[in-house]
This record gives structure tokens, sequence and C-alpha cells, in this order.
């Protein structure tokens, strides 16, 4: 039996054998599969795809071959495939009536070689992994010189780490600040992403974690809902994302880069207004008042008019009333209809906006003041809900 690769050794023994046969890692994510003709073949190859890696890992201790039964029916067995020390993955076959099991001694040798080049692919997946790191860093560091994310560029591309082509985009992916789980999240969605793209496309995406937050380069446009169904997996729940703008070369992503984390922070920030996956494009004003030193700023720096109504005892009521307002135009109806309450019991709150906040809202220059003064200050962290 040829040691090659692992695709390549893997189709040996499915040859040998006389089954069709799937690599599973530790996670049970599908690592490698051999040729899979048939149509019921290819249902179960896809069926395995889309559902083994929400199956609960396998003790430890567990030595033997186990059974997992898929909800379609099939009965899956499970081989242990270990390197010299350590359980590394799982060698996976169908059990069908009349089909009798493989010879013991094939499957035994097949399954130990299999095991030493699973090892090996994630080693040099780790490594690969750690190179990924570095030279995204260098790519997208605040610090990089021009030659530098050049330079970065080349070696990405080059060592196929992410594809070569006219247009990139990046994105960013963590849970709010001060949430728990943060490296360990942002790692999982990012490692959930590169997954998708790899079962689903034949792109090169590369990505990592950097300073905390997860970050993917693409070498095309992010489609948002795609993001959205990736973030549905277990345990990526409190995940936000951002999707930068798309640059025309890879030099450039940084300042996408950048735009996503613009994105990501908004979708923290106030996801009342924006979705958990946030595009650059969608951000309207928000775009220049992210860039604001939002951290450093409090009530003084706001309009007079915005600072006295968030001082005032009626402020959660008072403001999210006036934020209506605002966004409906000063169109009272659809204000009211948007609240949930009465005209008249908009017209007295408007009323007590006035008097709080000392100005006149049907001065348009006063209105601009108020609007953006209470969108930096629900930005900043000055408002909650």
């Amino acid at each position: 039996m040829a040691m090659t690769n692992l695709d390549d050794a893997l189709q040996d023994l499915s040859e040998a054998m006389q089954q069709r046969l799937v690599v599973l890692d530790e996670s049970m994510r599908v690592i490698a599969y051999s040729i899979h003709e048939s149509e019921p073949d290819r249902a179960r190859l896809s069926h395995l795809l889309a559902h083994s890696d929400t199956w609960e890992p396998l003790p430890a201790g567990t030595e033997g071959p186990t059974t997992r039964t898929a909800g379609d029916g099939t009965d899956w067995v499970l081989h242990p495939l270990r390197d010299d020390r350590h359980r590394v993955g799982h060698l996976l076959h169908t059990r069908s009536k009349g089909v009798p099991s493989p010879p013991a001694g094939v499957l035994t040798e097949g399954a130990a070689q299999l095991g030493v080049l699973l090892s090996l692919r994630t080693m040099y997946a780790e490594r690969d992994a750690a190179r990924a790191r570095g030279l995204l860093t260098d790519l997208l560091g605040e610090q990089s010189s021009e030659a530098g994310r050049a330079a970065a560029a080349r070696a990405l591309v080059d060592e196929e780490l992410v594809g070569s082509a006219g247009q990139y985009c990046a994105v960013v992916l963590a849970v709010p600040p001060g949430e728990p789980g943060g490296d360990w999240e942002a790692r999982t969605a990012v490692d959930a992403t590169v997954d998708f793209v790899a079962r689903t496309s034949t792109a090169t995406v590369v990505g990592g974690v950097v300073e905390g937050l997860g970050v993917l380069v693409f070498p095309r446009p992010v489609v948002p809902e795609r993001l959205e169904r990736v973030l549905g997996a277990p345990g990526l729940a409190q995940v936000r994302a951002g999707i930068g703008g798309v640059v025309d070369d890879l030099p450039s992503a940084a300042v996408s880069h950048e735009q996503a984390r613009r994105a990501w922070q908004a979708a923290c920030l106030d996801p009342a207004t924006h979705p958990r996956v946030t595009t650059w494009s969608g951000l309207g004003i928000d775009k220049l008042l992210l860039a604001l030193p939002l951290g450093r700023l409090t009530a003084h720096d706001l309009p007079d008019p915005v600072a006295r109504l968030i001082a005032s005892d009626h402020r959660e009521v008072d403001v999210s009333t006036l934020e209506a307002y605002l966004d409906a135009g000063g169109d009272a109806q659809a204000t009211a209809i948007a609240l949930g309450i009465h005209r008249s019991t908009l017209y007295y709150r408007l009323s007590r906006i006035r008097e709080t906040a000392q100005a006149d809202l049907g001065d348009g220059r006063v209105r601009r003041d108020l609007h953006t003064g209470l969108r930096v200050a629900r930005l900043a962290g000055m408002l909650s809900g």
C-alpha cells in the first residue's frame, strides 16, 4: 500500500476493503474521504459532511470501534486512528446487512498507516496556521510598512495560504468586549468559517486570531447570509461579525480589515440597530462616528441639549422616544406606531423632551445635533438598551 499522503492511502485502503471510507478528526470534522461513486454513497457522504461535526466527540478513553446511527438510520462504524502516542481521529465506514465485514488485518494495518498520516497532516496544519497568523499580522497590523504588507501578501499567495484573485475582502469575528470566551470563540468561529468554505467551494481563505480578534481574508466578496449560517453552529451564539469593503489587491486588505473591525464594533455596541453580521457598506453615518475616540468621550463632549436629556430622570423613555421620532423624520403618526403608543402619549413625551433639552424640535439644525449627539452617546456606551 503506497504511503504517499493521507488521501492516496485512504483511497488505497478503500479499494482493498471494498468500502467507501471517511477520515474524521477528534472533533468529528471530515478530513478526507475516498471516492464515492454511486448515488447512495454520495447521499451518505453529503449527510456526513453536513452533520458529523454535530456529533459528540468520543471520550478520550474509548479504544475499540464504536457505532453511530445517523438521522437517516445509517449505521456508521468508527475505528480509532492513532499515532504512536495518541488517538488523532477516526476511520469511518457504513455497516450494511448482507455485506461481509472487511478483513481484520487489512483494516488494522490501514488504520495504523492512516493514523500516522493524519497526525502528520494535523502537525502541518498547525504549522501553516501559525505561519498564516504571522503573515496576517504583517499584512494587517497598524505598524506594518507598505513594503512589509507587500511581502506578506506575496508570501500568502506563493505559499497557497490564500487564493490569488482580483478582489479581496476582510472579516472580523469575535464576541463583544468583556464577554467570556474571547480568544476561544474567535478561534472557533474562524475555524468553522474556513471549514465551511473548504467544504462548499474551491476558494482558499486565510484566517487566524490576531490581537484577540478572529480575522479572515477572502479572495472574493463575502455574502452576509452565508456567514450568518456559519455562525449558527453550536457554541458561537455570542460571536459578532464585521465585513469590510472589497479591495483590488491583497496588500490593500488592511483597509478592508479596518472597515471590518469598525463594522464588528458597531454590531457589538448597538445590536438593536446593526445585525449580528454587519457590513461596512451598511454602517451609514456610523462609518464616521466609529472613527472617533469613543472611549474618551463624556457627556461634556455632546451637544448641550443631548447632555441635558441623558442626565434627566426620564432619560430611558425620552431618549428612545426622541430617537424614534428623529428616525421617522418627525412624523408623529409613524413614531407612535413604531413605539406602540397613542399619539397623545407621544405628544406629551415630546413636550417633556422640549422642556428638558431646552430645544426646538422644529429646527432642522437642532434635530441634526440631537440625532448625531444621541448616536454618539449610544456608540460611546452612555446609553443602555
